[in-house]
């Protein structure tokens, strides 16, 4: 299979792309991707890296998507997201779209109504929904709660959708978003952000802006709680990941309800609002 990558700003180009290679199929690029300077300053180096790998570089987007079968937009600032997909979805080509969907939920709700109107299959997540650890707890039955502690580094103030993302979706994945309330308390070394769902029952995340790499979180049922620890260097969600993505070509049918990536969306929103008012 013949996959674009859009988006030579984030690490995720090499990684996605060197494991997908490793499984047979052919890549192409597109640089740029972010207005972000954390990101847009990687691009050349980024696109060094993957040069070094054998991908062939193409020019415009139009020219990709007549060239490849299937995408996946790496791009970190998703304010670009929206733009880039719309460039694609002519082809209605299946598209994998990065963490985050989007920049906030207008923007999630236009890519997902596009998509459905045009008839092009969509997938997008964080791979931390696929961890070992997180199916091993999904395994378990009635999950009432979930504590997450987590990396959140912030490329600008109250930007919960670059990292915060990744314990969302953990949430997520085990206890699904039927949120109701959202608390945060902003310290100078971390959040802590309290989810308070319609059965009555309260997820946590605890993130810290540094010094943490690792991500930690508990699960509780009726009977008894559980620990589990992705820890820092182990990336082997990313595997998992790319065989969900590539299922995802072949069948064209998201293993994730598109439902539930927009709540993810409107909850980052909600959790960025609620914090500003106390900022």
């Amino acid at each position: 299979m013949k996959i674009g990558i859009i988006g030579t700003d984030s690490s995720h180009a090499i990684a996605f792309s060197k494991r997908l290679i490793n499984k047979g199929h052919e890549i192409f690029a597109y640089r740029g991707g972010s207005l972000i300077e954390l990101s847009s300053t990687r691009i050349e180096r980024i696109s060094g890296q993957l040069c070094e790998n054998g991908i062939l570089f193409i020019d415009s987007l139009q020219e990709l998507s007549q060239i490849c079968d299937a995408f996946i937009i790496t791009s970190v600032d998703a304010s670009q997201h929206f733009e880039q997909f719309k460039e694609l979805s002519d082809t209605k080509k299946p598209v994998f779209i990065d963490k985050p969907l989007a920049k906030n939920y207008e923007q999630a709700v236009a890519i997902i109504e596009h998509a459905n109107k045009q008839g092009i299959p969509i997938m997008s997540c964080s791979a931390l929904r696929f961890a070992e650890e997180i199916q091993q707890a999904k395994s378990k039955s009635n999950i009432e709660a979930v504590d997450i502690i987590a990396p959140l580094p912030m490329p600008r103030d109250l930007d919960y959708f670059y990292y915060g993302i990744h314990a969302v979706e953990m949430i997520s994945a085990l206890k699904e978003t039927g949120i109701e309330d959202i608390t945060v308390t902003v310290c100078e070394q971390w959040h802590f952000i309290t989810l308070t769902f319609k059965d009555g029952t309260v997820s946590t995340i605890r993130g810290y802006l540094q010094h943490r790499n690792s991500f930690q979180f508990v699960t509780h049922t009726h009977q008894q709680s559980e620990w589990y620890e992705i820890s820092e260097g182990n990336v082997q969600f990313y595997d998992y990941l790319i065989d969900a993505i590539e299922q995802f070509f072949i069948l064209r049918e998201s293993p994730i309800n598109p439902e539930e990536t927009l709540q993810i969306i409107r909850v980052l929103e909600q959790m960025t609002k609620t914090a500003g008012k106390g900022y």
